[in-house]
């Protein structure tokens, strides 16, 4: 009996939860929602002339190039420096796990005081460029990209596996390229996924630092608030519906480094 009631309270809880969002989809179609519950007449007008906007394609195109930008450097610093400090240097390691949490726990305008503090003078004078706004990004993927690495690097013998390439001639650099890295990269790559949802709805960071310079999708979203409700709510739905995909993807790559490692 109480699991059936168990079954149930989830059920109605996730219906709460699902309301925002098929709001927000029924305004998205809504053309005539005005005196009653629920819209008089639907469409997809809205739809069409918000996914055809240049603005807004632009906007994406924006997003996405300074995500993937971060992504690339994030990968060429950050995970080389996991796996050494994992491998090679146990007290630098530590403080990897203890710098993990400094992204969370320093509130971003203070990040942003810093960085706008720092390059706006010579000789790295590169304030108010999307390069800046790609940099900030890169501290933005740490933790994500520590976590993931660690636990997976966790349930390896690498050390094993150096000292028996050692006995056979291979160098480390060969064994961590050709052994060790395979066997992370579905790690790697569901720290990229999730990284790159929290980089595509960032706006502190990208408002502050380039602002309408550098027009991103949040910024769009920002300056599209005092257009009609219909509007917005697309915007919000195409957002949302790139972030239950990414989910997905998350999702499917964590369960896949799960049977991978079996």
């Amino acid at each position: 009996m109480s699991r059936h009631l168990s079954g149930s309270f989830l059920f109605l809880l996730a219906g709460l939860f699902a309301l925002p969002f098929l709001a927000i989809a029924l305004s998205a179609v809504a053309t005539d929602w005005s005196d009653a519950l629920l819209p008089r007449h639907i469409g997809l007008d809205v739809i069409t002339s918000v996914l055809g906007d240049p603005r807004f394609q632009a906007s994406v195109l924006r997003s996405l190039a300074i995500s993937f930008t971060a992504l690339a450097l994030s990968l060429a610093l950050i995970v080389p420096a996991i796996v050494a400090a994992h491998v090679y240097w146990p007290a630098l390691d530590r403080w990897f796990a203890r710098l993990v949490v400094l992204p969370y726990a320093v509130p971003a305008v203070v990040l942003v005081v810093g960085y706008l503090r720092v390059f706006s003078q010579p000789p790295v004078q590169i304030n108010g460029t999307p390069t800046l706004l790609a940099l900030a990004y890169v501290p933005l993927c740490f933790p994500m990209l520590y976590v993931n690495v660690k636990n997976a690097l966790q349930g390896l013998a690498v050390r094993d596996w150096l000292d028996a390439g050692r006995l056979v001639g291979a160098t480390d650099e060969r064994v961590l390229l050709c052994v060790v890295l395979p066997m992370i990269a579905p790690a790697i790559g569901l720290a990229c996924v999730l990284n790159l949802g929290i980089l595509m709805g960032e706006f502190v960071y990208a408002n502050l630092l380039v602002g309408g310079r550098f027009e991103t999708l949040q910024i769009y979203m920002f300056a599209q608030r005092s257009e009609s409700g219909s509007v917005t709510s697309v915007i919000i739905l195409a957002y949302f519906l790139t972030l239950l995909l990414l989910t997905a993807l998350a999702i499917w790559l964590s369960a896949r480094g799960g049977t991978d490692k079996r």
